[in-house]
């Protein structure tokens, strides 16, 4: 079981669907398959020759979800549909996940899987990349996070698991030896910090922080700090999300995407679309 956890509200959330750990793992409403007012008009797709997936533009890693999509699609032989999310509704997020796999798509591509609590009607795919979470400061950066002395600040973007290591990593120093952490709404806003020297660096999501940097050259100018050490910032692994009914199509795609990194083709892809991230060491 893993932890849904969408891309998108970091730089952008991936739209509708960041599902925090305590919604996920609270009873209830939260595990049950949601219930729309007009689910019995979408039918399910009989085209066993197409494979339909969805990619979220607003998703800072959609390029390379897209590439992963068309990949798989060819490795099975199979005809590429592709739905690019466009809805902004503000529905309750299981229900905008739940909307898009019954209307528009099989697998759902681009998000973060976690251990932790899943809703019963959903399963996912192994992972097909991993990413992460990078300090990020002024060129020449620090050679570790621990080379930013005591008292400095720091900038995060609330609500990422990263965040949470980071106060919690924090808070376990004693008092002389800690940074000030100044919480920051958005992936941009935690950047702009560092460039108004507000803080010495910002912990954000890398897929965002590459994706603001093609459009911002004061961003791309930041460096990324090479080592977080001493906190520790494991990889995240990203994979799509499907209903849990499918077990046939993510069995196949499972299998899709373990050829596809054994044949060195998610490496390739990333090289590509210039993602930052690493084809899963354990696909």
């Amino acid at each position: 079981m893993v932890l849904l956890s969408r891309l998108r509200r970091h730089g952008r959330v991936l739209a509708s669907c960041l599902l925090c750990a305590a919604a996920l793992c609270a009873p209830g409403l939260a595990q049950d398959r949601p219930s729309l007012p007009d689910q019995e008009k979408f039918g399910r797709a009989s085209d066993e020759y197409s494979f339909r997936f969805c990619v979220d533009p607003r998703d800072p890693g959609w390029e390379f979800d897209k590439a992963i999509g068309l990949a798989i699609a060819d490795s099975l032989l199979l005809e590429p549909r592709m739905h690019v999310v466009t809805d902004t509704n503000e529905r309750a997020e299981f229900e905008d996940v739940y909307r898009h796999l019954l209307a528009d798509c099989a697998v759902y591509f681009g998000f973060k899987l976690f251990a932790g609590g899943y809703p019963e009607w959903v399963t996912v795919t192994r992972a097909y990349y991993e990413t992460g979470y990078v300090f990020v400061a002024k060129s020449p950066a620090p050679a570790t996070l621990g080379d930013i002395a005591p008292g400095q600040a720091l900038g995060a973007t609330i609500g990422s698991a990263a965040d949470f290591r980071l106060v919690q990593f924090n808070n376990s120093r004693p008092a002389g030896e800690r940074w000030r952490r100044f919480p920051m709404a958005t992936d941009t806003q935690a950047l702009d910090a560092v460039l108004s020297d507000t803080v010495a660096a910002a912990l954000v999501w890398a897929p965002s922080f590459y994706a603001l940097g093609k459009s911002r050259p004061d961003i791309a100018a930041l460096d990324i700090i090479a080592s977080p050490s001493p906190l520790n910032l494991p990889p995240v692994p990203i994979g799509g999300v499907m209903l849990s009914r499918d077990t046939f199509l993510r069995n196949n795609i499972d299998q899709a995407i373990a050829a596809l990194v054994a044949d060195g083709v998610v490496d390739e892809l990333l090289t590509q679309i210039d993602m930052p991230g690493a084809a899963p060491s354990n696909p």
